[in-house]
């Protein structure tokens, strides 16, 4: 109890400085939401951050990760070969999110209007895409020892901040980010705009490279200046 207590308030922490910072940016960019939006909001967010405490907090009792001495090295490998699984693991957690079988799991975090930096993410689906972490990091702390508690406060704070990133609901590189050469190595703000507008691609959360495999991108217009599409409820 006294873990997931101790996970719990880190994890809370953590989501509410990064909400923080970004709402402190947003200032200005973007239309306030309405009390009825910011309280579906709050619960979400606390079924998110709930969820992800019991999971970490599990990991950690039952062993499946166990924490070892910082290493700078390790932690770094560590990021990497994380960040590369939790890319494939998020497209294709995603896209059985939009299945008729799970969509009912997923519909939560599409029905506000606009994009949000809130993750409403219920429990299910945080359970199905959050678990992605939890294979590198078991294999880091079994394998290499390369796992501490900074590197976990690295991994997830990393991930929210890419999360919130994805789900602004104004566009914090604006439309030049999809002239630059940046453009095939990371996603924008307003790459996921479109997910989240009801057009159906743009599974991949921080990079582009699984939806052009798989045929699944929709390329953003540059065209379009730096106004977000407005996001609609989207159908599997």
């Amino acid at each position: 109890m006294l873990t997931f207590a101790l996970v719990f308030g880190c994890l809370f922490g953590g989501h509410a400085l990064v909400l923080a910072a970004f709402a402190a940016l947003r200032r200005g960019s973007a239309p306030r939401r309405r009390r009825s939006s910011l309280l579906a909001s709050t619960r979400y967010a606390v079924e998110f951050v709930g969820t992800e405490a019991l999971m970490l907090t599990g990991a950690l009792e039952l062993g499946v990760i166990r924490l070892s001495r910082f290493s700078l090295a390790g932690t770094l490998a560590t990021l990497l070969a994380g960040f590369l699984a939790w890319e494939i693991w998020f497209y294709a957690g995603h896209r059985l999110l939009h299945t008729r079988l799970l969509y009912p799991l997923h519909r939560p975090h599409h029905a506000e209007e606009g994009l949000h930096a809130s993750l409403c993410f219920s429990a299910g689906e945080t359970m199905l895409l959050s678990s992605g972490y939890y294979v590198p990091l078991a294999i880091a702390s079994h394998v290499s020892q390369a796992v501490s508690v900074p590197t976990l406060v690295l991994v997830f704070s990393i991930a929210h901040v890419l999360n919130v990133v994805s789900h602004l609901d104004f566009d914090l590189f604006g439309a030049r980010f999809e002239a630059s050469p940046l453009r095939h190595l990371l996603n924008s703000t307003r790459y996921h705009a479109l997910h989240h507008a009801g057009r159906r691609g743009n599974y991949g959360l921080n990079t582009p490279w699984l939806d052009r495999l798989f045929g699944t991108e929709v390329a953003p217009r540059v065209a379009q200046g730096d106004d977000l599409a407005e996001g609609t409820p989207s159908a599997p």
